[in-house]
């Protein structure tokens, strides 16, 4: 018998969506205890080094976010406006970012011609899935992987290296005080995984101490809640 259950989702941190999600969870496992947070709040308790800690957590996934957790609460000051205006140096961010390199030539021609084998550059086809099929964000970061398969070359290390930059001046540095009063900065999420060797250098840029790099959440989420 399911006796308690943990639910995090995106737009889940607002009352109405909660209550409707925690009310239809309710009426399938009728005795359980349901708890409905926002996915913000698991990136949080899945990287933290203890459930107190003081920490700004970046979400570095499909779509990128930032917090500051003060040891009980969430805060944040950017409201994330999704993956047409926002989501900085994210899979959907890097994956609209090779198209366009790709269209506008100034991806390196050996890489143009990898590019060309792995993925159906068509026209058409890449704005139906843009504008016409579900998921546009997902489709987009589906090309991100290309930037780390290939990421000894230097346009792709520059690459997530410019798109973290955004992510740092418009997300990060809006907790620069609580940075500085020692306030590590965490990363959950698989883009965040796999370019820790760029971030690191660009934080070390701006003197900004990182903490943890965790590539699936529901790892840290699980001993979070055992613990």
């Amino acid at each position: 018998m399911v006796k308690k259950l943990f639910f995090y989702g995106a737009g889940c941190g607002t009352e109405k969506p909660k209550k409707q999600l925690e009310e239809v969870l309710s009426t399938i496992f009728n005795n359980a205890a349901v708890e409905v947070e926002e996915d913000t709040l698991a990136a949080v308790r899945s990287s933290l080094n203890n459930p107190t800690e003081k920490a700004v957590v970046c979400i570095m996934g499909t779509g990128s976010n930032c917090s500051y957790f003060d040891g009980s609460k969430l805060h944040q000051r950017v409201v994330s406006l999704g993956y047409t205006l926002m989501d900085e140096a994210s899979g959907n961010y890097y994956g609209k970012e090779l198209i366009r390199d790709y269209y506008f030539k100034v991806m390196p021609i050996d890489l143009r011609i990898k590019f060309e084998e792995r993925f159906n550059l068509a026209p058409d086809f890449i704005k139906f899935n843009l504008y016409k099929a579900e998921n546009p964000n997902t489709y987009l970061a589906s090309f991100a992987e290309f930037l780390f398969e290939n990421k000894k070359q230097s346009y792709s290390s520059n690459l997530l290296k410019r798109g973290f930059k955004l992510f740092l001046k418009h997300m990060i540095l809006q907790f620069e005080n609580e940075i500085r009063e020692g306030a590590l900065v965490h990363f959950a999420g698989s883009i965040a995984y796999f370019a820790q060797e760029e971030i690191k250098g660009v934080c070390e840029e701006y003197k900004i101490n990182t903490g943890n790099f965790v590539r699936r959440p529901i790892e840290g989420l699980v001993s979070y809640h055992i613990e």
